[in-house]
């Protein structure tokens, strides 16, 4: 399911530091791995593209099973945003990503997507990424959640 990104939803975003990055791509301390084409983020976009119709099917965007088209993955912030810890997890430092994804397919359509996702370093996909369709319309294709919310 998307939805159309209103003014309301910006807004939001920009008040909240969703979007907002103060120093894009400025970052001076080490950051997780965890963006790039091959990582959890960008494929998760990709996959939400393909799972809300923007695309077909994954061979619109891939030559063959490892060779896209065209896929610039450009990291604009990664910020660490506190500790976590849990039964399960000891306590790691959550880093709030946020990408930009440059995409176009076998036809030529062009998209732009950001990313927001959180990671620590020994994990990329702690929870979903919010995927934002930029152009050619604004949407949200998914809306992620925090870590920390999830307690």
């Amino acid at each position: 399911m998307t939805r159309k990104l209103g003014t309301a939803w910006i807004g939001l975003a920009l008040l909240t530091g969703a979007l907002a990055a103060p120093v894009l791509g400025k970052t001076t301390e080490k950051q997780p791995a965890c963006y790039g084409n091959d990582n959890f983020a960008t494929q998760s976009a990709l996959t939400q593209m393909v799972n809300t119709g923007l695309i077909k099917d994954f061979s619109a965007i891939y030559k063959d099973e490892r060779n896209p088209y065209e896929l610039k993955t450009t990291l604009l912030e990664s910020q660490n945003i506190g500790k976590y810890s849990s039964a399960a997890i000891p306590e790691i430092d959550i880093y709030k990503q946020i990408q930009k994804i440059n995409l176009r397919l076998k036809d030529g359509k062009a998209f732009e997507i950001l990313t927001i996702s959180e990671a620590s370093f020994a994990e990329c996909s702690l929870t979903e990424p919010t995927v934002i369709l930029i152009s050619p319309t604004i949407q949200i294709l998914n809306a992620g959640k925090s870590i920390f919310t999830q307690r």
